[in-house]
C-alpha cells in the first residue's frame, strides 16, 4: 500500500469523535456560564432588598428622632393624649418630611406603658423625705414603609417622663 492509499484509508475510519468531544465542552461552559449568571442576578436582588430594608429602617429612625424633638421642644400633646386614650396609645401622626420621592413613608406615635414612683435614695429625690415624685413611662413607635418594594421598619424606643 502506497502512502497515499494509507492515507485516504485513515480519513474513512474518523468518527467524528473530536466533534462530539468540542460539543459537550460547549454543552458545560453554557451551563457554567448560565449558572453564574444566575447567581449574579440573584446577589444583585439581594443588595437592593438590603439597602431598601436599611431605607426603610433608617426612616424609621427619622420619624422617633422627630417624635424626640418634639419633646424636647416641650410639646408633651402626644404623651398626654396616650395617657388619656383607653387603649393608651397616641393617634398615628404621618410624616411627610421623609423621601417621599422615592416612596417612603412614615408615621409616630406614643403608647403610656404606666407610672414610676421613685423611691427614696434615687437621685431624682434628694431630700429622702418624700416619695411624692411620679414618673411615667412611655414608648415611641416609628414605622416606616417603602413603596413597591415590601420594605418596612419599625422602631421602639423607651423613655421616662418626670
Amino acid at each position: 500500500m502506497t502512502n497515499r492509499a494509507k492515507q485516504f484509508e485513515s480519513i474513512d475510519r474518523q468518527d467524528g469523535a473530536a466533534l462530539i468531544v468540542s460539543l459537550i465542552v460547549l454543552l458545560v461552559l453554557t451551563l457554567i456560564g448560565v449558572a453564574g449568571m444566575n447567581t449574579s442576578v440573584m446577589q444583585e436582588r439581594m443588595a437592593v432588598n438590603s439597602q431598601n430594608a436599611n431605607r426603610a429602617f433608617q426612616a424609621a429612625e427619622s420619624t422617633v428622632s422627630a417624635l424626640t424633638n418634639q419633646l424636647y421642644a416641650n410639646d408633651l400633646t402626644l404623651l398626654r393624649e396616650s395617657m388619656q386614650n383607653a387603649s393608651e396609645e397616641s393617634s398615628v401622626v404621618t410624616v411627610t418630611t421623609l423621601d417621599s420621592g422615592n416612596g417612603i413613608t412614615g408615621s409616630y406615635q406614643a403608647r403610656f406603658l404606666g407610672e414610676i414612683i421613685i423611691t427614696s435614695g434615687s437621685s431624682m429625690n434628694a431630700d429622702e423625705s418624700s416619695n411624692q415624685l411620679k414618673g411615667y413611662r412611655y414608648e415611641l413607635i416609628g414605622e416606616a414603609t417603602m413603596a413597591n418594594t415590601g420594605a418596612e421598619a419599625r422602631v421602639f424606643k423607651g423613655i421616662e417622663y418626670y
